[in-house]
């Protein structure tokens, strides 16, 4: 077992081990996090294995800043990885909140095209720019 349990909400009790030889990754049970997790881990492994990333590492999401329209209340000791939707306009990159962030809204996980990447214990007002993925 290489780790299990991660500092991230929603998504935190992932694992990643090899049986036999064989790499084993292990999601979450809630539909939501287990979109985080495949987005922001295993999908990145997979394309680092298959050579298949660019010079800027292997993605499935482009990391970019974002200016929020509403605030977000971040995670206590995690990183806050809240789905958002992302547009581009002649301001730069806004991004406004989805409204119910529950770990087993999977309407959420088509309603969106992005993840905040707020640090722990860090909240952010409207206004503010944050790093984010921008789903791909």
């Amino acid at each position: 077992l290489s780790f299990w349990r991660i500092k991230i909400r929603p998504g935190g009790p992932p694992l990643f081990g090899t049986w036999n030889g064989t790499p084993l990754f292990g999601l979450p049970g809630n539909p939501v996090s287990s979109h985080v997790v495949f987005i922001s881990l295993v999908a990145p492994w997979l394309s680092h294995c298959m050579e298949a990333h660019s010079e800027n590492g292997p993605s499935l999401a482009d990391r970019v800043r974002v200016k929020l329209t509403e605030g977000i209340k971040g995670a206590p000791g995690k990183l806050c990885m809240r789905r958002i939707r992302i547009e581009a306009g002649e301001d730069g990159m806004t991004a406004s909140v989805h409204t119910h962030q529950g770990s087993g809204n999977i309407h959420s996980m088509v309603a969106h095209n992005g993840l905040t990447l707020l640090p722990p214990d860090t909240d952010a007002e409207p206004g503010d720019i944050i790093d984010a993925l921008w789903c791909r």
